[in-house]
C-alpha cells in the first residue's frame, strides 16, 4: 500500500540529498543492525551505522542524527508507539521503518498514523528494506500486502466528526456541548472515541493527521458546516 506522507517536501529533499545515510537500529535482535546495513548497501545506498541496541536513549546519544531509524516491533505496542512518537518529534527528517516479527500482530494503521514510514516483516529485511526506504524518501509509505486487511478508513460517526471539527476549531468541551446541545460528558466520549479510531492521542496529533489526509479533513469540515447551517434537534446520538 502506498500513500502520501505528511512530512514537508523540504524534509524529504534533505533525506534525498544526504549522500551517506546515518542508520539507527533499535531492537533486541543483535543481528538486525548488520542485516539492515547490508541490505541498504546492497541497494546502492551509502550507510553509516550510528546507533544500535535495545535502548531508545541510543538515538539521543548517536554521534550524528540518523537518516533511517529501524525499530523492532518486539518491544510491544506501548514502547513501539513511544519510540515512533519520540522519533517524529526529535528527528523529523528521519525515515522510520518498523520491523514486525513472524506471527506478530500490529495495528498497522495506527503505526502509520503515528509516523511510521513503512512496515515490513523480519524475513523481508534483506530484500525489501532498501526499496522501502527509497519510497519513504520519495514521500510514500509502504507495507506488506498481507497487512492490507488491518487498514480501514476510520469510520467516524456524525457526532464524532462534529465534535472533532469543533475541537480542532478551538472550542473547549464545554463550548462544544453548548453549541450542539449535548452534555459535556458526551462530548468527551465522542472525542475519545474519535481519537481512538484515528489512532491519535491528542488534539495536536489529530490536527496533524487531518492535515495529511484530505479526504478525512473534507469529511470533518463538511460535518462542521452542516452543524452550523442546521439547528440541532436536541438529540444525543
Amino acid at each position: 500500500m502506498l500513500s502520501q506522507l505528511s512530512r514537508s517536501q523540504g524534509a524529504r529533499a534533505t533525506v534525498l540529498a544526504d549522500l551517506c545515510w546515518g542508520l539507527a537500529v533499535i531492537s533486541r535482535d543483535p543481528s538486525l543492525a548488520e542485516r539492515t546495513e547490508r541490505s541498504l548497501e546492497r541497494d546502492g545506498l551509502m550507510v553509516s551505522l550510528v546507533a544500535s541496541g535495545s535502548d531508545l536513549s541510543l538515538l539521543r546519544e548517536a554521534e550524528r542524527s540518523p537518516t533511517v531509524v529501524v525499530i523492532g516491533a518486539e518491544f510491544g505496542e506501548h514502547r513501539l508507539e513511544k519510540a515512533i512518537l519520540w522519533t517524529e518529534s526529535n528527528l523529523p527528517h528521519a525515515l522510520v521503518i518498523v520491523v514486525v516479527q513472524p506471527g506478530q500482530h500490529v495495528d498497522a494503521g495506527s503505526l502509520l498514523a503515528l509516523g511510521a514510514d513503512g512496515l515490513l516483516y523480519e524475513r523481508d529485511v534483506d530484500s525489501a528494506l532498501g526499496p522501502m526506504c527509497r519510497l519513504a524518501a520519495a514521500g510514500h509509505v509502504s507495507m506488506p500486502a498481507s497487512m492490507r486487511h488491518s487498514i480501514e478508513p476510520p469510520a467516524l460517526s456524525h457526532r464524532e466528526r462534529q465534535a472533532l471539527g469543533l475541537a480542532l476549531a478551538g472550542l473547549t468541551n464545554a463550548q462544544i456541548a453548548r453549541t450542539v446541545f449535548i452534555a459535556e460528558s458526551t462530548v468527551k466520549s465522542h472525542l475519545s472515541s474519535a481519537f481512538r479510531r484515528l489512532g491519535v492521542h491528542s488534539r495536536r496529533e489529530a490536527v496533524a493527521l487531518l492535515n495529511s489526509d484530505p479526504a478525512l479533513r473534507a469529511s470533518v469540515l463538511a460535518t462542521l458546516r452542516l452543524s452550523r447551517e442546521f439547528t440541532p434537534s436536541g438529540d444525543t446520538t
